[in-house]
């Protein structure tokens, strides 16, 4: 057995709200939903083969809204698209060091994409019209 296929859960607060925010402010694809009593409960978004399943918290998960965190590395020659497509999107990141330099974006419920940046020599800024912070 060589590779395992696995996703990282975020549990999120209201997963329409977050499901419209994966797509329509951060560019991710809707791949699959499941409704309960007509209303998204959970949902699996993706990007550039990166796959997030967003739960709904219920009573049993109702505080683990917003503690999740990913990393997202990928090689030198992925940061280009990756940084075009946040400017194009006009996606809010924090730029950081963790152990290397990292773009921090936030969602509504406050979980994290940490996702790896080139070192800021010849990078140019991320130019950022939209928020991701909760409304």
């Amino acid at each position: 057995m060589n590779n395992l296929y696995a996703r990282a859960v975020f549990f999120v607060e209201n997963a329409e709200r977050s499901l419209r925010f994966y797509v329509e402010q951060l560019g991710f694809s809707e791949d699959w939903s499941h409704q309960e009593e007509g209303r998204v409960y959970v949902c699996q978004v993706s990007l550039f083969g990166f796959e997030l399943i967003l739960n709904q918290i219920n009573g049993q998960t109702q505080t683990r809204a917003g503690h999740g965190r990913v990393f997202i590395g990928h090689e030198d020659d992925q940061v280009g698209p990756v940084r075009q497509h946040i400017a194009a999107n006009g996606i809010q990141a924090e730029r950081r060091d963790w152990g290397r330099p990292t773009l921090v974006i936030r969602d509504l419920d406050a979980n994290e994409l940490f996702i790896w940046d080139l070192p800021s020599k010849g990078t140019g800024p991320i130019e950022s019209t939209k928020t991701t912070t909760p409304v």
